[in-house]
């Protein structure tokens, strides 16, 4: 987790993926002809472009794999990507560990997400008061804000941005968020 934007991430407290686990999803990944094994740290996602049928092979195969080598691990499906990580590492726990420190403590949280994985984390952020913002059209209606595309989460930092930069507090910036989910 990136607790500072000038460090790189705290792993300290995640647990490495098992070396069998690790060999095992390698070897899998190259009888399904997956795009990408990436490596992170405490994950790895295995990105694919596989027709439903192979994806669900490639599923099944990842969560035997979890199930012999390490049933504390899971297989999380995403938008063409399969993730395997710990059972219990969610984005709502990186949130709830971010807002029980400082500088955290006590602000209003902004999410942006645009996938299935990221609804855990829009619970978390609404249990802080804070604002979720659902990207694109495959959660749509699940935030507090719709954008359709990418580029409007640009336009929607700046304008919070250019809100900070004139002074405002929580109570301003909610209304900015309001005033641009009913626009």
């Amino acid at each position: 987790m990136r607790r500072d934007p000038g460090h790189a991430p705290d792993r300290s407290r995640a647990d490495p993926v098992p070396a069998a686990l690790r060999e095992a999803i390698e070897r899998i990944a190259e009888r399904h002809a997956v795009t990408l094994v990436e490596d992170k740290g405490a994950a790895i996602a295995v990105h694919h472009h596989l027709p439903a049928p192979a994806m669900q092979a490639l599923r099944h195969a990842l969560r035997e794999a979890c199930e012999r080598l390490a049933p504390r691990w899971v297989v999380m499906r995403g938008r063409r990507v399969l993730e395997v990580k710990p059972r219990d590492a969610t984005k709502a726990l990186g949130v709830d560990t971010l807002m029980a420190e400082a500088p955290f403590l006590g602000s209003m949280p902004i999410a942006f997400g645009d996938d299935i994985t990221d609804l855990d984390m829009f619970e978390a952020i609404r249990r802080h008061d804070g604002t979720s913002v659902a990207v694109g059209p495959r959660i749509a209606g699940s935030g507090d804000l719709q954008l359709d595309a990418p580029d409007e989460s640009l336009a929607l930092l700046r304008e919070v941005r250019d809100a900070l930069d004139d002074g405002a507090d929580a109570l301003r910036i909610g209304t900015v968020l309001r005033t641009r989910a009913h626009a």
